[in-house]
């Protein structure tokens, strides 16, 4: 009989009187949890705060979830009918690519190089650790995941880079990066580095190196079964290893800038080279109309930023 993987269980920093909550849904866009003291909450994803795992014994954690999930209101979240979930047509936020690059120089004054920008998203080169933000993450990518220190690190070390990149900054979502990456079985471990290693420094076509990485990363949920990667675990690394090459993907937010730009990307594509090729076209894109427009992003990682935050804020009318 096959063992069942220990449920994670978490605490809101912010509401501690909340108690231990387990996660009941993690879907477009959204976490539904039940708290112990609480009740069920709704959160957005890329907004909550302060969401961190409980460390607790197997026995003790399948009993709390166990005890949760009973608590679960009937009918509490009633399934929408099919008509209901139909797609509406994609509407796109701004007007124009100028008009998203108004409220950028309007939101961040002074573009990539202001004070506020590199605060926020991208990191002062001079602060420590985590305080470095974008660009320590990527100083830290390019030291560890270099082909000498590759080659000198046992799997077990670099799948630790790995988790600790992955939890460096805020672009992944923990329930979508660290957390579910912590449960890839030790014997998968080596596969995942290999295939890190090869997607990072490997010659050849790029496209199966990239797919090779995708499906390296086994991961699995409370039940024990096997979770697809998302976008941003299977873009993250490269993304900070090669900033100029390579683009974090948030599929939602790029099928959006895709419409300011004539291009096409589905947020629904599954993890392939040539859906990664579609993303990785809206960002160069992007960089290119900047660039035009007088700006001077970093790399792509910061075109990212542009496409992140002038979609996530609310615009100006």
């Amino acid at each position: 009989m096959p063992v069942t993987a220990t449920p994670t269980l978490f605490t809101l920093e912010s509401q501690p009187s909340w108690g231990r909550a387990t996660l009941l849904e993690d879907k477009d866009g959204k976490l539904v949890l039940f708290f112990e003291h609480g009740g069920r909450r709704v959160f957005i994803k890329s907004q909550v705060k302060g969401l961190q795992a409980v460390e607790l014994s197997a026995e003790e954690a399948r009993t709390v979830d166990a005890r949760l999930r009973g608590k679960r209101p009937q009918g509490a979240v009633a399934k929408k009918s099919a008509k209901a979930k139909a797609a509406r047509p994609l509407v796109a936020v701004y007007p124009s690519f100028e008009a998203q690059v108004r409220w950028f120089e309007t939101f961040f004054p002074g573009g990539f190089a202001g004070e506020k920008f590199v605060s926020e998203e991208r990191g002062a080169p001079e602060a420590k650790g985590k305080k470095g933000y974008k660009t320590a993450a990527i100083k830290l990518a390019q030291e560890q995941l270099s082909p000498a220190r590759l080659a000198s690190a046992t799997p077990e070390e670099t799948f630790e880079i790995s988790k600790k990149l992955l939890g460096f900054t805020n672009l992944v979502f923990p329930m979508e990066g660290p957390i579910p990456f912590t449960t890839m079985k030790e014997e998968d471990r080596a596969a995942f580095v290999a295939a890190l290693g090869e997607l990072l420094h490997g010659e050849g076509a790029y496209g199966p190196r990239f797919e090779k990485f995708a499906g390296s990363v086994r991961i699995w949920d409370a039940d024990g079964r096997g979770r697809k990667v998302t976008w941003p675990l299977a873009t993250l690394l490269q993304a900070l290893y090669a900033p100029a090459q390579h683009t974090f993907v948030k599929p939602t937010v790029f099928e959006q800038q895709a419409l300011l730009l004539n291009l096409t990307a589905d947020k629904h594509a599954s993890v392939t080279s040539a859906a990664y090729e579609r993303f990785l076209d809206v960002a160069r894109k992007t960089s290119e109309r900047l660039t035009a427009a007088g700006h001077q992003p970093r790399d792509l990682m910061d075109v990212y930023s542009f496409i992140w935050r002038s979609h996530k804020e609310k615009p100006a009318a």
